[in-house]
């Protein structure tokens, strides 16, 4: 398939109806207290990657987040961790996303806790980013690369906006090719969509693109928890599908047997 193909099969595959409804109805808020709810509600629901919000606080500290940062949520779903980096940090974050329906999901969610206008949400591919050059402290990406073939012109887009001496910091799901897939997983309903490049590719992609100090962080960073975990799974069905509980398993599995490699990285330019 070409890369457009694929891009509009992959946000399809984020395309669910009602988000924001099913978000609203699962926690309860009423629409008169938008502005009046914390971020920090939100977390169960809007953290769409393994590893929840921990994920997202082990980013930030391995990324050196602090005030005032300018920020690219480079596939940011439905802003969950655009909203945790402008409450946490006081960053300038733009966000953009393939999914329609994510980006105005995102708008709308961040009403409710009163950060309308403090991230620039927009809809547009990693591959062609409608940024200026060195425009950015951070490029941040949360499991987007398990569904962009071509990485190669992700990472020289990521490098090409960030300023000299900016960081890109991003989680990754790595297929270790000790075993085949079990599909549906959260990223792909079939191995169509799925590009789940191996550590060691991950790793020298982003150095052929020019990036230095490329590290994988992610013996430090959370895995997947299991289906038997009594604590650390997600209410990502609401903004991703009824059937996550069986696809988030399916990624549980294949970490703690090997055939997937969780993955936190950092790489400067």
């Amino acid at each position: 398939m070409e890369n457009a193909d694929i891009e509009q099969k992959v946000a399809g595959h984020y395309t669910q109806g009602n988000v924001v409804n099913r978000i609203v109805e699962a926690l309860g808020l009423e629409p008169d207290k938008q502005g009046q709810v914390s971020v920090e509600t939100l977390f169960p629901v809007d953290q769409l990657h393994h590893g929840g919000v921990a994920l997202t606080e082990k980013m930030a500290e391995h990324a050196g987040m602090c005030t005032g940062m300018k920020v690219l949520n480079a596939g940011s779903g439905i802003g969950g961790a655009a909203r945790f980096l402008v409450d946490r940090f006081g960053c300038e974050v733009d966000a953009i996303d393939l999914s329609e329906e994510y980006v105005s999901s995102a708008q709308a969610l961040d009403k409710f806790v009163g950060l309308t206008g403090r991230i620039m949400h927009r809809v547009g591919s990693v591959t062609e980013l409608p940024f200026p050059g060195e425009a950015f402290d951070v490029v941040w990406c949360q499991n987007v690369t398990m569904n962009v073939p071509d990485k190669t012109a992700m990472f020289a887009e990521a490098y090409r906006v960030l300023r000299e001496g900016g960081v890109y910091v991003l989680s990754h799901l790595g297929e270790s090719k000790r075993g085949t897939m079990d599909y549906p997983l959260p990223w792909a309903m079939t191995a169509e969509t799925s590009f789940a490049s191996p550590p060691d590719t991950m790793l020298q992609l982003l150095a052929d693109a020019g990036f230095h100090r490329v590290t994988n962080h992610g013996p430090d960073a959370p895995s997947p928890p299991l289906p038997s975990s009594p604590t650390g799974r997600p209410q990502d069905m609401f903004a991703m599908g009824d059937d996550m509980p069986q696809r988030r398993a399916n990624v549980a599995h294949a970490v703690a047997d090997g055939r997937l490699v969780p993955m936190l990285i950092t790489a400067y330019r």
